[in-house]
C-alpha cells in the first residue's frame, strides 16, 4: 500500500464534496447535509458549488489536504483560520451556493429553519484559532492511519501559520473520531447539548476539542 498525502485541486471537488457528506454524518445514518437537501442529486450539486464558491470559505476546496492510496484520494480534511484574509462567512457561503442550484430565498430560508437546531450547539471559537472541519475517510480505506497522518500535517500547518491553538468539534458520542483527535493532541475542551439538535439528529450535542500549537 502506497499512501502519499498532498494539497486539493479543483479536480477533486467531487470527491471532496463526498468527504464533506461523510463528516457531517459523522457516526450517524443521516447527517445535517442529509436533513437539508433530501434530494440526493441536489445535494450533491450543492455541496460541490459550496466548495467552489467564492475565494475561500471553511469548506472550500483550496482548505483541503487529501490523503492517498495507491494513487486513488481515499481521506480529506481542510484546515482553516476565520480571520484569514478573503474568507467568506459560512452563511454567505452557504446562501451562495444555494443560489447556485436554484433555490430561491423562500426555499433558502425554510432549509435554514430545518437544520436551525443543529446551530443550537455550534460554538464560536476560542480567539482564533488553526480550525480542523470535514474529516473522513472512504469506507474500504478506513483503519489505515490516513486521518492521524492528515491531522499531524494539517496540525503542522497551523503552526508554520503562527496560529497558537487548534480546535475540533466532533458530534457527541462518536468515540471512533474522538479518541483520533485525541490522540494528536486535542483535548476536550468544552459540550454544548441541547433538547434540539438531538430530536433532530439522535446525538445529545457538540463536543468541541483544542490543543495548544505553540
Amino acid at each position: 500500500m502506497n499512501v502519499s498525502t498532498r494539497w486539493a485541486t479543483e479536480r477533486d471537488v467531487p470527491f471532496l464534496g463526498e468527504v464533506v457528506l461523510l463528516a457531517s454524518r459523522s457516526h450517524l445514518p443521516r447527517g445535517v447535509w442529509d436533513l437539508a437537501l433530501p434530494d440526493d442529486e441536489l445535494r450533491r450539486r450543492f455541496l460541490e458549488r459550496l466548495l467552489v464558491t467564492g475565494e475561500a470559505s471553511w469548506c472550500h476546496w483550496t482548505k483541503f489536504r487529501v490523503a492517498e492510496v495507491d494513487g486513488i484520494p481515499a481521506a480529506a480534511l481542510s484546515g482553516y483560520a476565520e480571520d484569514e484574509a478573503g474568507m467568506l462567512g459560512e452563511d454567505e457561503a452557504i446562501a451562495t451556493a444555494f443560489a447556485a442550484v436554484g433555490l430561491d430565498a423562500t426555499a433558502q430560508a425554510a432549509v435554514f429553519a430545518n437544520i436551525g437546531p443543529f446551530l443550537t450547539c455550534v460554538m464560536p471559537p476560542i480567539g482564533t484559532p488553526w480550525i480542523i472541519e470535514w474529516v473522513a475517510t472512504l469506507t474500504p480505506y478506513r483503519r489505515r492511519g490516513l486521518v492521524d497522518l492528515l491531522l499531524r500535517e494539517m496540525l503542522d500547518e497551523g503552526r508554520r501559520r503562527g496560529r497558537g491553538r487548534g480546535q475540533i468539534m466532533v458530534i457527541g458520542g462518536n468515540v471512533t473520531a474522538q479518541r483520533a483527535y485525541e490522540r494528536v493532541g486535542f483535548v476536550m475542551h468544552e459540550a454544548r447539548y441541547t433538547p434540539a439538535f438531538e430530536d433532530l439528529l439522535g446525538a445529545r450535542g457538540l463536543h468541541r476539542l483544542s490543543q495548544r500549537l505553540g
